[in-house]
């Protein structure tokens, strides 16, 4: 899972940044909109920094998870404009989550919220590659961890 602390976070912003705005164009949105995740993160920055950390590490996520559906060459232009800031390509934030998965399920039990809401994305994802079996195995998980907190 990802890891947002004080030392990284303008590089996650960064990345949270260029994530932002591909899947944004993509999905045919102002990218600078008055109610863009990036303005959002900005006067939560200057409320809280505890805050503005864990808002990016959610909203990194999620962005993560949604790159997982674009096209091949959107997800290269991606790939591309993170090396030109010096960050791993898209597949290794995408591994990432995927890892994720992976760990609760071997496991057989969701840790925290993060995981939580990491195994809740990937199971409403229409288009993503999990079997059936692990889809039952996730919605138990899932059903497990709501009714403890």
């Amino acid at each position: 899972m990802l890891k947002v602390t004080d030392d990284n976070y303008d590089n996650y912003k960064r990345v949270f940044e260029v994530l932002w705005v591909f899947n944004a164009k993509f999905n045919k949105l102002d990218p600078n909109d008055a109610n863009s995740p990036l303005i959002f993160l900005a006067d939560t920055e200057k409320k809280s920094k505890l805050l503005a950390r864990r808002s990016l590490k959610s909203g990194l996520t999620d962005l993560i998870i949604m790159s997982m559906d674009l096209p091949f060459d959107i997800k290269k232009d991606i790939g591309d404009q993170l090396a030109i800031h010096g960050f791993s390509g898209l597949n290794q934030l995408i591994s990432i989550v995927r890892d994720t998965l992976q760990k609760v399920l071997k496991r057989g039990k969701i840790r925290n919220h993060d995981e939580y809401y990491v195994l809740k994305e990937l199971l409403d994802d229409s288009k993503s590659n999990i079997s059936e079996a692990e889809k039952r195995q996730i919605n138990a998980l899932l059903d497990s961890f709501e009714t403890y907190h």
